[in-house]
């Protein structure tokens, strides 16, 4: 069975529909795999260009149950804090709060273990913003005893230091068209 880790990133569906003033405009995620562990540590970033601040209730959903998930955090940069959260079955949820002409970057990690053959992490719901990502970077790092078999997007660069591969991708003004997915290559 081909196990996936998706950060279904419902940053994509803020609960508050009408009159939504904050955007979604950067995201800068490092992948990492190390023997059959799996994190994810992302930096997102938000933008209030109007003249109130807005509080935006956010769903994080997971492939796999919380209980799946070693850890979670999510850390507000701008406000020096960590954000409350609540659990359910499959995700956490948040509520996400900018200030009237600001931005916020919030860094969200997670980790699960007992990956076995693919991992995957949701880029389409930038969909549900209105509007392309202005700037995404990512990055995956594997050791070089592990293989990868496939990208859902090819890389832009492979660099090795040490016992490590890194992977790298950068978009502009990015709408993406399928998820982020490694299929990994047989230990």
């Amino acid at each position: 069975m081909m196990l996936y880790l998706s950060v279904l990133l419902l940053l994509g569906f803020p609960q508050v529909h009408d009159k939504q003033t904050v955007s979604f405009v950067e995201e800068y995620i490092e992948f990492r795999l190390d023997g059959s562990e799996f994190t994810v540590n992302g930096l997102y970033v938000f933008v209030n260009n109007a003249n109130a601040a807005s509080s935006t209730n956010i769903f994080y959903p997971f492939p796999v149950a919380v209980s799946a998930i070693d850890s979670v955090f999510i850390f507000d940069n701008s406000a020096g804090k960590f954000l409350e959260f609540s659990k359910g079955k499959n995700g956490v949820n948040f509520n996400l709060q900018v200030p009237s002409r600001d931005t916020l970057k919030l860094n969200i990690f997670y980790r699960q273990k007992d990956i076995k053959d693919s991992v995957r992490y949701i880029l389409t719901t930038t969909r549900y913003w209105g509007k392309p990502l202005v700037e995404a970077l990512y990055t995956f790092e594997l050791r070089k005893s592990r293989k990868i078999n496939s990208f859902s997007y090819d890389p832009d660069r492979a660099s090795v230091s040490g016992d490590w591969i890194k992977y790298s991708w950068r978009k502009q003004h990015f709408m993406p068209d399928r998820d982020f997915i490694a299929v990994l290559a047989d230990q």
